[in-house]
């Protein structure tokens, strides 16, 4: 099937950590001076080649065009129990529950830190993880910042964090207008440049795409992109995908399941630790608040996530 390469408008520019993109203005001076967003001119089924012909999907990046005799595993989660691995995961941004970003409509429940909260938005079936949205009971309203939803994130921050390599999950996401799960990274030191790498945002208005973006800081402190990149394919929306990123000194190149989709380069490219994040967002500047047809509870699944790091780097 023909993949199709889509541009899709700028998220607004936010204040603090927000998932957002500068403005189509700042664009053409990020690609010609700072980084380049290119899909042009690249040979993308030669960057994605599989290079371990006998790769199972039970290899993970084995499968997604990356050599695996050049990675080291450093990290990962099959989340094969019945709880998420306190050495590996907290289950709240640092910045804490009660601040609302991107006018989201969600409250992420931080059941490390307050088991008896009422509601778990983290389940298991011996071989995934789900996180669950869904709207919030009456009687949580008032603890939960009287957010309309409750969901959950979980992150490395603390636990784990990496400067270059290749990151990859295997993740479902679930459709319907006001959803948004995302598979990213954040700076752990978040100063001067701020990155924030986006592996894979979803849509649940649009449930056959996945956007890949990166944002950074400039010198003067304004939010820069070289603009979210959108990939639509009618099978994405059903079932599981592999969502990856090769991240060099001075390269980001993005992987769905196999391919390589979209690449940025530049000395801006993040050259900070990064953590590792999930995260079930419900409603926002970006894809508006869930209408009459959204269904609840609505799931993030993820079979796996792994983190390698380039030998010899």
């Amino acid at each position: 099937m023909k993949q199709k390469f889509i541009t899709s408008p700028l998220m607004a520019a936010l204040t603090l950590v927000l998932l957002s993109a500068c403005g189509e203005s700042d664009i053409e001076t990020i690609e010609d001076r700072e980084l380049e967003a290119a899909q042009q001119a690249i040979d993308l089924a030669e960057a994605s080649g599989n290079n371990n012909p006998n790769g199972t999907p039970d290899q993970g990046a084995a499968i997604s065009g990356v050599d695996m005799s050049k990675l080291e595993l450093l990290f990962s989660d099959e989340f094969n129990g019945d709880s998420l691995d306190s050495g590996k995961w907290v289950t709240a941004f640092q910045w804490g529950p009660d601040l609302v970003i991107n006018d989201e409509l969600q409250y992420y429940v931080d059941t490390q830190s307050n088991p008896q909260f009422g509601y778990n938005p983290f389940s298991f079936d011996g071989e995934s993880v789900t996180i669950s949205a869904v709207p919030t009971p009456a009687n949580l309203q008032a603890v939960a910042n009287n957010q309309p939803y409750l969901s959950g994130v979980m992150t490395t921050a603390g636990k784990f964090e990496m400067i270059h390599g290749y990151v990859e999950a295997r993740m479902d996401f679930p459709a319907g207008t006001g959803l948004w799960p995302a598979f990213w990274m954040l700076s752990a030191e978040f100063e001067s440049l701020k990155p924030q790498l986006f592996i894979a945002e979803g849509n649940g208005a649009h449930p056959d795409s996945f956007y890949h973006n990166y944002n950074y800081h400039d010198a003067n402190g304004n939010l820069r992109s070289p603009g979210q990149w959108q990939v639509t394919q009618e099978d994405f929306a059903e079932g599981f995908h592999t969502l990856g990123v090769s991240w060099k000194s001075d390269e980001l190149l993005f992987y769905i399941d196999g391919i390589a989709r979209y690449r940025i380069i530049g000395e801006n490219v993040s050259n900070q630790a990064m953590y590792l994040i999930a995260n079930l967002a419900v409603g926002g500047v970006w894809t508006g608040s869930p209408d009459s047809d959204t269904q609840t509870p609505a799931q993030l699944k993820i079979d796996y996530i792994r983190a390698y790091r380039h030998i010899g780097s």
